[in-house]
């Protein structure tokens, strides 16, 4: 136990060091000054790559530029573009809110869209914001300049704007489970271990709300760990093994029109892989406030859709949303049935308040069960190996029905509430065992019908613009356990901070507790609750 406790306690300090790094680096220093911040010998394994005097002397040389490394330069007009981006004495601040905005609380890229909005509410998140909304964010999106690989690539006036970011996280548990893992915390589920999240890059050219007729798209690229728990069945199934940091999935990519019909607003009109308009937290790291998500997300929801997607901006506050899709985080690859997705978004006039209730029905089921070696995250679905590759007898007799509503209010400029409710029921869904296990259960368990329902709610406080802090709670009932695999009730409670030291490096601490009502979920099964520690590192580019 002794032996245990000193090897947590050291990866702490470990990683405490590359922390402090981050921050001095942040903060405008140089590689020497930040390794004399950070603990001696923390950062010794990477001075081959990043600290040879021989090697900053090329690289140097390479720019142009006979200066020290950690010097703020100053750029002239005739330097390059890439020299202008990189050195430069004052880099463009950060575009402010509109008043009744929460300051601080902005996703990267072209938009600057609210992180307190539901998801349906927001593009970055698979979305379209209302005309009010929108209206206020417009002020913002003025005033933001050029992303960093528009300038960089020259296109400072392109309709297309490229941008992304990197996340990078570490994840203290003092349980030290068996299995590596952090049970109900994802996708930051390793257990001390430090995770590459989300390698993220997205091409964009969004719709313009005019009067014309007019095209756009986007493509999302997501490489690393995360890419394990955002893949659709039918596509890379069997590509990267899990856990596995070198995964790559394509997260979103779809083509869109803007019609002028119908009212002012017009009609927007979306087809190809989208992220879901259900709920308030999403897949990308910079949309959502804290490194983890809850259960509610994790377990009870989908991640991605693919299909049609119409947007009819009804008037300047409410949205109305009508599509179809064949389920839940799959591809059109196989005869599946197809379903509904639709709901509303309104947003009051002055632009505090918002709301947003989404339903859909679908075959949650697949066709034919998977072959054995298939991964079938998220749960929900008859376990690999259960009678794999024969006809699901079930499949078109069983429905998903789901429903979210997200309400949102901005009771000062600088506090937001969002609070989410959710409710699931699915009919004949094969596989599950009698306590909701999803192991090996016999071939001829009877199909079981599965509900579930949760609970959440944030409070965002904008201490600066440089520090937001996040409370989270949260309560997921799964009666039937065909979500998480046990018949149990589940709590959350989540303390943490969005801490902005510079307009493109985000650093979020987050202190969890976890606990189960009825049945030990947590290390290796044993425990009734855990508690975690954790921060990622954001570079948004």
């Amino acid at each position: 136990m002794l032996n245990t406790s000193q090897n947590f306690a050291a990866r702490i300090r470990r990683y405490s060091g590359l922390f402090a790094f981050a921050v001095a680096i942040s903060q405008g220093y140089g590689f020497a000054e930040a390794q004399e911040s950070a603990r001696p010998g923390v950062l010794s394994r990477f001075s081959s790559k990043f600290s040879r005097e021989e090697s900053g002397k090329k690289m140097v040389q390479a720019t142009g530029l006979n200066q020290s490394l950690g010097q703020r330069i100053a750029a002239t007009p005739d330097d390059s573009a890439v020299k202008k981006v990189l050195f430069q004495d004052s880099p463009p601040a950060a575009p402010s809110l509109p008043a009744t905005g929460t300051p601080g609380l902005v996703s990267p890229g072209p938009s600057n869209i609210e992180l307190s909005l539901p998801a349906a509410e927001r593009a970055f998140a698979g979305g379209e914001p209302t005309s009010t909304e929108a209206a206020a964010e417009g002020a913002a999106e003025a005033e933001a300049p050029p992303t960093f690989l528009n300038r960089v690539l020259g296109l400072e006036d392109s309709p297309v704007k490229l941008y992304g970011w990197i996340q990078n996280s570490f994840t203290g548990n003092p349980g030290q489970p068996k299995n590596g893992f952090n049970f109900g915390v994802n996708p930051n589920y390793q257990a001390n271990q430090w995770q590459g999240n989300q390698y993220y890059l997205v091409l964009e050219n969004a719709l313009e709300q005019s009067d014309e007729l007019n095209f756009g798209f986007r493509i999302d690229s997501l490489f690393g760990n995360d890419a394990n728990w955002n893949h659709m069945a039918g596509v890379l199934n069997n590509a990267y093994p899990f856990p596995y940091f070198p995964g790559w999935d394509p997260a979103q990519f779809y083509g869109e029109a803007h019609l002028p019909i119908l009212t002012e607003g017009g009609v927007d009109v979306k087809f190809g892989r989208w992220y879901t308009l259900h709920g308030y937290e999403v897949v990308p790291a910079t949309g959502r406030p804290l490194l983890s998500v809850p259960y509610m997300f994790n377990y009870g929801q989908p991640f991605t859709h693919v299909g049609l997607m119409t947007t009819w901006h009804a008037t300047k506050q409410l949205n109305i949303y009508n599509g179809t899709t064949p389920g839940w985080d799959r591809f059109f690859n196989t005869k599946y049935k197809w379903g509904y997705m639709g709901g509303f978004a309104w947003t009051s006039e002055d632009a505090k308040f918002n709301l947003t209730s989404i339903y859909s029905v679908s075959h949650g089921q697949f066709p034919n069960f998977f072959n054995a070696n298939t991964p079938t995250y998220p749960f929900g679905s008859a376990w690999a190996g259960y009678r794999p590759g024969q006809n699901n007898i079930q499949y078109e007799g069983s429905w998903r029905n789901f429903f979210t509503t997200v309400a949102s209010y901005k009771w000062t400029d600088k506090l937001t509430q969002v609070m989410e409710t959710d409710q699931g029921f699915e009919n004949s869904v094969a596989g599950i065992g009698p306590i909701g296990q999803q192991g090996p259960v016999p071939v001829n368990t009877p199909a079981k019908q599965v509900t579930w329902y949760s609970f959440g709610n944030w409070y965002l406080y904008n201490f600066s613009e440089k520090v937001t802090g996040v409370w989270r709670s949260e309560v997921f009932w799964d009666p039937s356990g065909g979500r998480t695999g046990l018949q149990n009730n589940y709590y959350g409670q989540t303390l943490g901070l969005i801490y902005k030291p510079k307009d493109w490096l985000w650093i979020r601490p987050e202190v969890r507790y976890d606990w189960s009502q009825f049945k030990p979920a947590y290390i290796d099964n044993t425990k009734m609750n855990q508690f975690t520690l954790g921060f990622d590192v954001i570079v948004t580019f």
